[in-house]
């Protein structure tokens, strides 16, 4: 099947009038529910999977009323325009506002821009998109889905850890990909970017929680 739909994308490319350049890729989301993905674009070209509505796609190109598209599993075909909302996902407008965010000061107890501590960072900018979380790290854990191992992290999934000699949860952070994440720390004294893959905040991560669910799709 692959293979075919590998095929369908290249006669696709020069058969159909594709508008197409890698430098202009945008980001979409699916604004239908149970949207059909398909091989060709045609209403009878196969269907790849059945898309969520919410889900995220990169758009690579168009011709006609149809946009040729990858999902974020690397699965490529074509979606009719109609069912699209071209711009940024969720939770690429998550990780961009509380990227601009950087440099605020650490303030314990703090929940806005005048200062933060960790789980009020992370409260603010969740809010900010109509998602309510407790000022508490221990208890954000209990928000949203777990992510299984670090490495399914998704950009704009919550980071946690049991920092040295605690009993329980008490950091949290915005997962930016790249074994990268953004909070608001204690230590440096200011909202900042941090490795997670390494060093001192991997010894002491603890789980990942999904709060974001705009990547998703069925198989079809």
């Amino acid at each position: 099947m692959q293979i075919r739909i590998f095929l369908g994308v290249i006669i696709a490319l020069s058969i159909w009038n594709v508008s197409y350049a890698s430098e202009t890729r945008q980001n979409g989301i699916i604004v239908g529910e149970g949207v059909n993905f398909r091989a060709e674009p045609d209403t009878g070209g196969e269907v790849i999977a059945v898309l969520k509505q919410g889900s995220a796609i990169t758009i690579m190109g168009q011709a006609d009323s149809w946009y040729m598209a990858q999902l974020t599993d690397g699965r490529n075909g074509w979606v009719f325009q109609q069912f699209v909302k071209v711009g940024p996902s969720v939770s690429d407008q998550i990780i961009t506002y509380a990227k601009s965010l950087i440099g605020t000061k650490y303030v314990y107890g703090g929940q806005s821009t005048q200062g933060f501590d960790c789980s009020g960072f992370t409260m603010y900018v969740f809010a900010r998109f109509g998602i309510g979380l407790p000022h508490q790290a221990d208890l954000q854990i209990k928000k949203g889905d777990e992510v299984p191992d670090k490495s399914d992290l998704i950009p704009g999934d919550l980071v946690f850890f049991k920092t040295e000699g605690s009993v329980k949860i008490n950091h949290v952070g915005i997962y930016l990909g790249d074994g990268r994440f953004v909070h608001a720390s204690s230590g440096s004294g200011f909202v900042r970017i941090s490795i997670l893959d390494n060093g001192y905040y991997n010894q002491f991560y603890v789980g990942g929680r999904r709060l974001i669910k705009d990547n998703e799709y069925e198989s079809g």
